[in-house]
């Protein structure tokens, strides 16, 4: 077949192709022009087709279509120079733009992939995200956060509806916190997002008119200190944090099924991997292995969830390959200069 990825030079789209290439497909990738300093990513392999284009604009996209048996839609404004309308006209229009595109262009499309987030889950009245039993699918919250959460879950309503409404052959991923593995180490060697400089960061200026709330941020920054160090985030209730993730290279296995699979027409999965982190576990590990010392603090944002992934395991027989250990030991040769079976991110946003 040949597929249209689009964002095909992003951190996910780059790992699908190799993957769709090893299965013998033709790719057509298509590019956001701001993403300039990425556009050359797959330039070295044969069958792929890279062509440049504004989700926004309508022409770009019914170009980008013409000929191509399945799509698979991952481009999305998501950490870039954008305000919140041009998040609703990327993520929203941009797919609508592909979606008409399908009517007008492709009549016997073979499937139209969504990529959506985790993020549907999360409940915009509370303050994190705690769940005490893993999260199925029908568990959408009411209520999504702009901007990026709530247009992505406005694009996934829309790439339904056409399947109910058009019969256009859709399946969605929503997709847990990607790992990939390039990004997932600092220039130490340790796993940024477990670092205490991390939610440093996020709460070094902020205040609350809640004063138990209050009470947790200043005793988290009385524990600062210059060396940075790993912290063992813990819940307001005092549980460690413990979060769901997947390794790129299982995203792009999922995604793969999603095309190749008659059973994911017309349904929404999660797509979560075999990387659960218990930061109560993991720090001290982690402290072990590499000499260092950790805080240990209790944080207003809560954060504990896992993934039911019955669905998408029974349905499309998806197996993630990736746990922490691989994630680690991959990040860690890439560090090395060693070739791996991952194509790094790169520079997002660049040249824009």
């Amino acid at each position: 077949m040949k597929v249209l990825v689009t964002g095909g030079t992003g951190r996910i789209g780059a790992n699908l192709v190799t993957r769709l290439l090893a299965k013998g497909h033709e790719i057509r990738s298509f590019v956001y022009p701001g993403d300039a300093s990425r556009a050359h990513k797959l330039d070295a392999f044969a069958d792929v087709e890279t062509v440049t284009g504004d989700l926004r604009n309508f022409e770009d996209v019914l170009q980008a279509v013409q000929g191509v048996d399945a799509i698979c839609h991952l481009a999305a404004a998501f950490g870039g120079p954008f305000d919140n309308r041009q998040y609703l006209d990327i993520n929203g229009m941009g797919t609508l733009n592909l979606l008409e595109s399908v009517r007008a262009a492709c009549p016997n499309l073979h499937r139209f992939v969504y990529a959506c987030t985790e993020a549907i889950y999360w409940r915009l009245e509370e303050n994190g995200r705690y769940f005490e039993t893993p999260i199925r699918e029908e568990m959408v919250a009411r209520y999504h956060q702009m901007p990026y959460f709530l247009t992505k879950w406005i694009g996934e309503e829309l790439a339904m509806a056409y399947y109910h409404q058009y019969d256009v052959p859709t399946t969605s991923f929503r997709f847990a916190t990607v790992l990939e593995p390039s990004e997932f180490l600092n220039d130490a060697g340790l796993p940024q997002r477990l670092l205490f400089s991390a939610e440093y960061e996020r709460y070094k200026s902020e205040t609350s008119a809640d004063p138990n709330i209050q009470t947790l941020l200043d005793g988290f920054r009385a524990q600062w200190n210059p060396e940075d160090r790993l912290l063992l985030s813990r819940n307001p209730n005092g549980v460690p944090y413990r979060q769901h993730f997947c390794d790129v290279r299982d995203i792009a296995q999922g995604l793969a099924l999603g095309i190749e699979k008659e059973e994911a027409v017309g349904e929404e999965f999660t797509l979560g991997g075999a990387v659960i982190l218990d930061w109560g576990e993991i720090i001290p590990w982690l402290a072990e292995r590499h000499a260092l010392s950790y805080a240990d603090a209790r944080l207003p944002w809560s954060n504990y969830f896992t993934f039911d992934l019955t669905k998408i395991q029974t349905r499309l027989g998806f197996v993630p390959q990736h746990d922490f250990h691989s994630v680690l030991a991959t990040a860690e040769a890439i560090q090395r200069g060693e070739k791996t079976d991952v194509i790094p991110t790169g520079v997002r946003y660049e040249d824009r």
